[in-house]
C-alpha cells in the first residue's frame, strides 16, 4: 500500500483548503514537504495537536498541520483556499510519492455521521478563515461529541441540564451565518455621508459619492470580513419625504433592508443640527448602531443627547478614515457579543435546531426516550467520507 492523498474541499472556492493523507510511509511523505515554525518532525508530534509551518517550492505557503487520530497514521494539512496554494501542496504531495484517491479513511475524530459529512461540504464555501474553522471543529465532531454526552447522560436515567440544550441552540446563531454572513445595512437620510462610509469600509468605490441628495436609488451590497466574520455589508438610499417616483423605489428598498438586517448602522451627519427624518429613523432603529459621520467637521450636536436615547455612538471621518477602527469593532460586538471557544460544539444547519428545540421540549416534558431520539435523528451513522 503507497501513501495517499484527497482534496477534501473545493478547490479555490472557500477560505481555507483540507487535504488528507493516510497510508504506508505517510508520515514521511508529509515530513519531506512540511517544514514546521519549530519544534520536531510529525512523526514525533502527539496526535491531536497542530502545528504551524510551511510547504511546497521555495518560501512555499504557510499550512496547519495535524495527526488525526485512527487505526493508521493521519495526517491533515490545512491551507489557503487559493488555487495556487493548493496546486503547490498538492505538487507537492505528489513529487515526494503520494497518490491522489478517491475513498478517504475517517479518522476517529471524524466520525462519519451525518454531521461530519455536513460540515464537510459545508467546509468548501467557507467565505472566511473563522467560518472555516468553526466548520472543521464541527467535522472532526464537536457537535456530535457534545450530542453524545448528552444522550449517554439519558441513557443512565440521568436528567440532562436543559441549560445545555439552550446554550447549543444559542450559538446555532453564528453557525447558521457562517455561509451567508450577517447582513449589515447602512441607513439615514440623503447626503449624511453613507455612500462615502460604504466605500471606505468596503476598501474601494463602489458606491457613487455625490454631494447632491438622493443620488443613491438603489441597494449597492459588497460582501467582505469585519474580524474574520463573513458580512454582506449594504449602501441603501437615503430616506426622506419625495414625490420623485424613482427615488421612493429605492427609499421603499432602502426600508426593507432594514427590516432584514442584523444590524443597522443609522448614519447621522455632526456638522449639521439633527433633521425631523433624523429622529424619526433613530425611533425607528433603537437597536442601530449610531454613526455621528464627518467628526473632522464642527460639531453640532452633542454625542450624548438625550435625542439619541442612550444608544452607542460611534463618532468617525469617512472622509478622513477618523474613527473606522472603533467602528469595525463595535459592528463585531454587536454581531458576534459571546465569540466561540475553538473546538466548541456549534449547530450550523436549520435541521440541527429543529431537532434540538424537539429534543428540548421532550426533555422539559420528562420524556427521556424522545428526547434521546431527538438528538439521534441529527447523526445517523452513514458510511465513511
Amino acid at each position: 500500500m503507497a501513501a495517499y492523498f484527497r482534496v477534501l474541499t473545493a478547490e479555490g472556492r472557500g477560505a481555507i483548503a483540507v487535504v488528507r493523507l493516510w497510508g504506508d510511509g505517510v508520515l514521511q511523505v508529509a515530513d519531506s514537504l512540511f517544514r514546521p515554525h519549530r519544534g520536531g518532525s510529525l512523526a514525533s508530534t502527539p496526535t491531536g495537536r497542530l502545528r504551524l509551518g510551511w510547504a511546497g517550492v521555495g518560501p512555499g505557503d504557510e499550512i496547519v498541520a495535524v495527526r488525526l487520530p485512527g487505526a493508521g497514521p493521519i495526517v491533515e494539512f490545512q491551507c489557503h483556499g487559493g488555487s495556487a496554494a493548493v496546486a503547490a501542496v498538492v505538487g507537492a504531495l505528489e513529487k515526494a510519492g503520494a497518490a491522489r484517491a478517491d475513498h478517504v479513511p475517517s479518522p476517529d475524530g471524524i466520525t462519519g455521521d451525518r454531521l461530519s459529512h455536513q460540515a464537510m461540504e459545508d467546509l468548501e464555501s467557507a467565505p472566511t478563515l473563522k467560518a472555516a474553522e468553526i466548520l472543521l471543529d464541527q467535522a472532526h465532531g464537536a457537535l456530535g461529541r457534545a450530542l453524545d454526552r448528552l444522550v449517554a447522560e439519558a441513557e443512565r436515567g440521568t436528567t440532562p441540564d436543559i441549560a445545555e440544550i439552550d446554550a447549543l441552540i444559542r450559538r446555532a446563531a453564528i453557525g447558521l451565518r457562517l455561509l451567508p454572513g450577517w447582513k449589515v445595512v447602512i441607513a439615514g437620510r440623503p447626503n449624511v455621508g453613507k455612500s462615502r462610509l460604504f466605500n471606505a469600509l468596503a476598501g474601494f468605490e463602489r458606491s457613487i459619492v455625490n454631494a447632491s441628495p438622493g443620488v443613491t436609488r438603489d441597494v449597492v451590497s459588497f460582501r467582505m470580513a469585519f474580524g474574520g466574520w463573513p458580512v454582506e455589508l449594504c449602501d441603501t438610499a437615503g430616506e426622506r419625504s419625495t414625490v420623485d417616483a424613482v427615488e421612493s423605489l429605492g427609499i421603499g428598498r432602502a426600508r426593507r433592508e432594514r427590516h432584514a438586517a442584523d444590524l443597522v448602522l443609522l448614519v447621522l451627519d455632526r456638522s449639521e443640527p439633527l433633521q425631523v427624518v433624523d429622529l424619526e429613523l433613530l425611533r425607528a432603529n433603537p437597536q442601530a448602531l449610531i454613526v455621528a459621520n464627518k467628526c473632522d467637521l464642527q460639531p453640532s450636536w452633542d454625542l450624548e443627547g438625550e435625542h439619541l436615547g442612550g444608544s452607542v455612538v460611534v463618532a468617525v471621518s469617512a472622509a478622513t478614515g477618523q474613527g473606522l477602527d472603533e467602528l469595525v469593532r463595535g459592528i463585531d460586538t454587536r454581531l458576534i457579543p459571546h465569540v466561540p471557544a475553538p473546538g466548541q460544539a456549534i449547530p450550523f444547519r436549520r435541521d440541527h435546531v429543529l431537532g434540538l428545540e424537539e429534543a428540548r421540549a421532550r426533555l422539559a416534558r420528562g420524556d427521556l426516550q424522545g428526547f434521546q431520539i431527538a438528538l439521534a435523528a441529527l447523526r445517523p451513522r452513514e458510511e465513511s467520507l
